[in-house]
């Protein structure tokens, strides 16, 4: 029985084993460390980090207009 292999072929665990390398390397999140208001040092995923960054805060007219709101009375 000779090796019938063409030149340049993949064996099946070199394939599986680049599968997994792969699928390893995609799946694993970038993590970020940040501390807490109490100190304590934590990982973050970064991309929850930039959506949090990119949010626009309210401002305090936009606070002052929701609490006198019309609607929000009950009547």
């Amino acid at each position: 029985m000779g090796n019938n292999k063409k030149p340049g072929t993949k064996t099946r665990r070199g394939f599986f084993t680049e599968l997994l390398q792969g699928s390893a390397n995609t799946s694993k999140p970038e993590m970020i460390k940040m501390l807490t208001p109490d100190g304590q040092l934590v990982e973050v995923d970064k991309a929850i980090y930039e959506k949090a960054v990119q949010k626009k805060k309210a401002s305090n007219k936009e606070i002052f207009d929701w609490m006198n709101n019309p609607s929000k009375k009950n009547s």
